[in-house]
């Protein structure tokens, strides 16, 4: 009886080794291409710039693109793995999913010097091509360069993403199917930084919050960091979908995990050593996911710079009595947590220790002393000019003309004009029927130069005569969205 029992602990053993992980059966017939960081070249000038411990970061970087390979190799019949300088776009083509984990080559863009080396301007970075259709889940920062590369709504907006991921939407397919993924909270702490916005006015001192890496950036052993996009008017319902927040330097609503057309941003920074379980499992979950997005077209864009309406709430709150009070007093905090902070780095440097990169820029770093000046910093010098210290002034004119307000192009970027037209007419700019009504307005005894200015100002079209805008908006009413990432302009949705 003993020996029967021996070997079917033996055979129950023999099984459990076989298969591939926990949570699925059977490896998928997907192929995977995963692209990371070769384990024989130094870290990057960037890595270097930002890690307070180079050393550490070169011995993770060694080992991290076989880490990813042997993980990916449970789940994936195939899986094969090059390096980022010798990724070349056209080898998607023979792949279900592509996993970016690696800084990129430029093919374009940068800073524009003369002879002498004197920086005459900046154009956006492109790593992929438009025609570039397949199905990529892009892990990090390097998800940010592609994205604005792209004009995609992710971008660079903070590298400051820790360890934890909060507001999880757990209907989404990435936490149930194939592997049904068991979500353990923790008690976390508010980021101070969340009760200064406007978006985490009303949070409270913790929040649960899901442990995604078994360690994070923020525990100073320089364990990577990852990267958060802008949360406000990603999820569009049209071409993009917010999935997840992180705990961060940027808000509660910022997005660590999120898709905009056939690209994944998995924001966090770890490798599967440093991944938790439910975390791996939501990854695998993430590749299934993004794979029937290859040959998805991008319908919305996020023009860089453009001042979102959300962005121009937060804003109105920064301006405001309640929002100022808030923001100088996370900075205050934050003010004397910088100077303990230079203190220890002086001391380190006077010790005749080595400081990192990091360290020295933040050794530089001059002490923050904001007053209520600072909370109107962004506005516009004329209307400092006008209102002087009438801080209610400020936040009246955001509340009076929130509807109306449109991005006009001012040196770099984009400042938020008021639409006179819109608001004459009581119509907010996002409503549809702002273009029926100046469509009509072409009509004779109508305000012809009115309407001219609004629908070239929010649609990409300029016909002449009233029956060309009568038989395209005829065509295209049920079709238009209005894009703030566009340029506040109504599109046509295929």
């Amino acid at each position: 009886m003993k020996h029967l029992l021996k070997q079917a602990l033996l055979l129950i053993l023999t099984i459990g080794l076989s298969l591939p992980t926990f949570g699925q059966s059977k490896k998928s017939d997907l192929k995977i291409l995963y692209v990371g960081t070769n384990p024989d070249k130094p870290i990057s000038e960037r890595d270097l710039k930002y890690s307070t411990n180079p050393d550490r970061k070169l011995a993770l970087q060694k080992k991290r693109a076989s880490d990813f390979e042997s993980f990916l190799n449970r789940y994936f019949e195939t899986v094969t793995t090059i390096y980022g300088a010798d990724f070349k776009e056209t080898m998607s083509a023979d792949y279900d999913v592509t996993i970016i984990d690696a800084y990129l080559t430029p093919f374009t863009g940068g800073y524009e010097k003369d002879k002498n080396g004197q920086i005459l301007g900046y154009k956006t970075r492109q790593y992929l091509t438009k025609s570039f259709n397949h199905a990529t889940i892009m892990i990090g920062e390097p998800s940010a360069f592609i994205g604005e590369g792209r004009e995609l709504k992710i971008d660079h907006l903070c590298l400051c993403l820790d360890a934890h991921a909060h507001g999880m939407k757990l209907e989404h397919p990435i936490f149930n199917t194939p592997n049904k993924i068991t979500i353990t909270y923790e008690k976390q702490k508010v980021p101070s930084n969340y009760k200064a916005r406007y978006g985490g006015r009303d949070l409270r001192e913790t929040m649960p919050m899901w442990r995604m890496q078994t360690e994070g950036y923020e525990d100073g052993k320089g364990f990577p960091i990852g990267l958060v996009s802008t949360g406000y008017a990603f999820e569009n319902g049209i071409d993009a979908e917010w999935i997840s927040s992180g705990k961060c330097a940027k808000g509660v609503e910022a997005t660590a995990i999120g898709r905009h057309a056939n690209f994944f941003h998995w924001g966090f920074a770890a490798a599967p050593e440093y991944m938790t379980d439910s975390a791996k499992l939501t990854f695998i979950n993430a590749i299934h996911y993004i794979a029937p997005f290859k040959g998805a077209k991008q319908i919305t864009r996020k023009i860089k710079r453009i001042p979102l309406r959300e962005y121009t709430r937060e804003q109105q709150w920064t301006v405001s009595d309640r929002g100022a009070k808030a923001w100088l007093h996370y900075i205050n905090k934050d003010t004397l947590k910088s100077k303990e902070e230079k203190l220890k780095l002086q001391a380190k440097k006077e010790a005749g220790k080595t400081l990192s990169e990091l360290e020295k820029m933040k050794l530089q770093m001059p002490i923050r002393k904001e007053t209520r000046e600072w909370t109107i910093r962004h506005e516009p010098q004329d209307l400092k000019d006008k209102f002087g210290n009438n801080w209610k002034a400020y936040e009246e004119r955001y509340k009076e003309n929130m509807n109306y307000f449109y991005p006009l192009p001012y040196k770099h970027y984009y400042q938020n004009a008021i639409d006179e037209d819109a608001k004459a007419l009581g119509i907010p700019n996002n409503d549809i029927k702002l273009i029926d009504t100046a469509i009509k307005m072409l009509k004779k005894g109508g305000d012809v130069a009115m309407a001219k200015r609004i629908l070239t100002r929010y649609t990409n079209e300029n016909f002449k005569t009233e029956k060309e805008w009568v038989k395209w908006f005829k065509k295209n009413r049920n079709k238009l969205y209005f894009s703030e990432g566009d340029g506040y302009k109504y599109i046509i949705l295929p």
